[in-house]
């Protein structure tokens, strides 16, 4: 690893050379810029720059990062944010055609060609990422270090892409391989790094046996607002109701399975 001095010139010049941020959209979109909006862009950047300066304090090489585009009062029970990604440390060619290390962010967002109801990957920085913070925290799970080291296999190889499935649903049954969404992608990646397999019946076959979803009620689908009800599908309902995987789903999958090494919270100031 670089050290930490560079770690934060790299990330720096990261930030001064973004560009004009675009319109305001929640949740799992691309272009959700709520927290710039909200917050300053100015208090944004110096956001992401300390959120890169405290992943690297915990030496993180790949964690699982969440943020609320949403008011957190509009969500259900057990869920604490809408959108969740995985960051990396890892290398990056600046547009002087220089490689330095900064941490990145894997999404999957919402939108795919312009459809409420179709989703694409795509990687930018942590500044993207907290420039969608309507609630002013974030969180981050950082795996233990072996499961960091299998994330980062995945993650570089064609398993992370072959697991994404195109068809959104903003309430996706991770027990069912149907829809996806942002955490049932994590989720997915995770359980493939778990067992070292790119094999989609055995990865969702360990998600049922060992993951538990977090249970949603359908007052809640009132209460998110017709945008996001236009990406929401009862299709994989089952008896008990809609069902879903959360970032504090995910979270107490790893803690309860000893695969958690830390987790912390940071605030917009």
């Amino acid at each position: 690893m670089k050290s930490t001095l560079l770690r934060v010139h790299a990330i720096t010049l990261v930030l001064m050379v973004i560009g004009i941020v675009p319109v305001v959209h929640a949740g799992s979109s691309e272009d959700s810029v709520v927290g710039v909006e909200k917050y300053g862009d100015h208090a944004i950047r110096e956001f992401a720059l300390r959120v890169n300066d405290e992943l690297d304090q915990h030496k993180v090489n790949v964690a699982i990062i969440a943020r609320s585009g949403r008011p957190r009062g509009q969500l259900p029970d057990g869920v604490s944010y809408t959108h969740v990604a995985f960051v990396v440390f890892e290398p990056v060619q600046g547009s002087d055609g220089a490689t330095f290390h900064t941490y990145t962010v894997y999404n999957l967002y919402q939108g795919g060609n312009g459809a409420a109801d179709r989703s694409y990957l795509k990687q930018d920085l942590t500044y993207d990422f907290v420039a969608g913070v309507l609630e002013k925290d974030i969180a981050v799970c950082v795996p233990h270090d072996e499961l960091q080291q299998r994330l980062i296999e995945v993650i570089r190889s064609p398993v992370y892409r072959q697991l994404h499935n195109t068809n959104y649903n903003l309430v996706t049954n991770p027990w069912v391989d149907r829809f996806d969404n942002c955490v049932t992608h994590t989720l997915k990646v995770i359980m493939a790094a778990i067992y070292r397999t790119d094999d989609r019946g055995r990865i969702y076959e360990n998600i049922r046996l060992y993951f538990k979803p977090t249970p949603i009620r359908l007052g809640f689908v009132k209460s998110f607002g017709s945008n996001f009800v236009k990406g929401l599908s009862y299709a994989d309902k089952d008896r008990s109701g809609l069902q879903t995987a959360s970032y504090d789903s995910v979270k107490a999958f790893l803690a309860a399975n000893g695969l958690m090494k830390a987790e912390f919270k940071m605030a917009v100031n």
